[in-house]
């Protein structure tokens, strides 16, 4: 028989550690010697399960149906016998619960099934809760401590419940121990997902919307509207925003004093630089400000293509296109626009109309100091890099290019913008190839890239 008394000490045991309602582990109790009952004796049959909760005993009854003649003696009983056994008052149709005796093999297939059925319930409840409590996180930022790591994954413990973060989901590069405190994205909350309900990711577009969120009060309270981001994680990020108000610079407010705000959220990301865009509705100046401070000589836009043919100074194409296309594929992800960018020399060879509408002109072209002022932002760039250089300082950072080239693009890619890139414009390899330019603007100088 079952001892009642270590049968409630069990449940108490479970609903404590696991956080399980009760009525869950009493349920799974009952299936588990119904489901013991109908392998024991007759799958057929219809079964109660009595549980007293003040002292574990358990009853089990087996259904049965008074008949004037019995055909099937395991779900009939006659009304003679009925009477007999149950009171004067039961009549034919009359439903009775005649009483199951078990000894010790029915009693050890009972546990057997009632553990299973108990382990099978706790998962579930265990679903059901983690759904529940991160159902209302979703899209949003949580944070937690690593309480271990794996070959693949780090498992975080949030409120009790452990989060993987899988390591294609982590920044490239970045390094955590356990017992350190980590944030990240609630990317999507699955009720069904056998891997991991709770898709946590710190390389998701929405992960730096939302810091950039905690660090600016005029984004959290409306005033400045993140429109969209794009991000080459650990490495450069741009983040386009706009004004709500006249009077509030949404740059300004975003970089912080000295800077003081966007450090901050770089530094969550590993040194990952960021450059705050303006936003704006026209979709040519809209483009025009995320290449800066990449000047523009001319942009044609075709708006029922979502194409734009971008021209600009032949001192700073290298600067435009990035390290491996880099900064061109930032431009067209955060203005989710193809984008075909040409030197003014490619313009030409090429017999592309220049219709010199972009914000530089002829003569500041041909202005000496324009050449100036380029080997300037690329000084100011090389300090602003060495002020957020990344944490790299081991063996697996050596492997850094790799850990890129297995981020799943397209999961962020709004179009085929880099592979469109890389088809239009066939010099864009050859130049990043030739000569690695630090594209990040310095943080002293943002606004004066908007200068026409």
């Amino acid at each position: 028989m079952i001892d009642g008394a270590k049968l409630l000490e069990a449940i108490h045991e479970i609903v404590d550690e696991k956080k399980i309602d009760k009525e869950i582990i009493l349920e799974g109790i009952s299936e588990g010697f119904k489901k013991a009952y109908e392998k024991f004796f007759d799958l057929e049959a219809i079964i109660r399960v009595d549980i007293d909760e003040q002292t574990g005993q358990i009853k089990v009854f087996k259904q049965l149906n008074v008949v004037q003649k019995v055909e099937d003696e395991w779900l009939e009983v006659g009304i003679t016998e009925a009477k007999e056994r149950f009171g004067e008052e039961v009549t034919i149709g009359d439903i009775v619960y005649e009483p199951v005796k078990f000894g010790e093999e029915f009693s050890k297939l009972a546990v057997m099934q009632v553990g299973q059925i108990i382990k099978q319930k706790i998962r579930e409840g265990e679903k059901n809760k983690l759904y529940e409590e991160f159902l209302t996180k979703n899209h949003e930022i949580v944070g937690g401590t690593i309480r271990d790591i794996t070959d693949t994954n780090y498992l975080v413990d949030v409120d009790g419940s452990t989060i993987a973060i899988w390591n294609k989901k982590m920044i490239p590069g970045e390094e955590f121990e356990e017992g350190d405190r980590i944030c990240f994205y609630v990317e999507e909350v699955s009720r069904e997902n056998k891997h991991s309900q709770v898709l946590a990711s710190r390389i998701h577009p929405d992960f730096l919307a939302k810091l950039m969120e905690t660090q600016v009060p005029e984004i959290a309270d409306g005033t400045i509207e993140v429109k969209s981001v794009s991000r080459e994680p650990g490495r450069r990020s741009k983040i386009a925003v706009h004004s709500n108000e006249e009077n509030v610079d949404p740059i300004g407010a975003c970089v912080g004093a000295g800077g003081n705000r966007i450090k901050e959220v770089s530094k969550e990301l590993n040194g990952e630089k960021i450059d705050i865009v303006l936003w704006n509705e026209d979709q040519k100046t809209f483009i025009i400000n995320a290449l800066a401070p990449v000047k523009v000589v001319s942009i044609d836009f075709n708006e029922d293509l979502n194409e734009a043919f971008v021209i600009v100074p032949n001192e700073q194409l290298s600067l435009a296109i990035g390290k491996k296309g880099m900064a061109a594929r930032l431009v067209a992800n955060l203005v989710n626009t193809k984008i075909n960018i040409l030197s003014l020399d490619n313009s030409i060879e090429q017999n592309i109309t220049n219709l010199w509408n972009g914000n530089i002109t002829e003569d500041e072209l041909k202005d000496p100091d324009f050449l100036n002022n380029v080997n300037k932002r690329k000084n100011n760039s090389n300090n602003f890099s060495n002020k957020f250089k990344p944490r790299y300082d081991n063996a697996r950072d050596l492997e850094e290019d790799k850990f890129y080239d297995e981020i799943d693009d397209s999961k962020y890619l709004q179009d085929n913008s880099l592979e469109d890139i890389e088809t239009y414009s066939q010099t864009f390899e050859e130049i990043s190839n030739n000569e690695e330019v630090d594209e990040t603007i310095d943080i002293d100088d943002y606004d004066s890239y908007y200068e026409k």
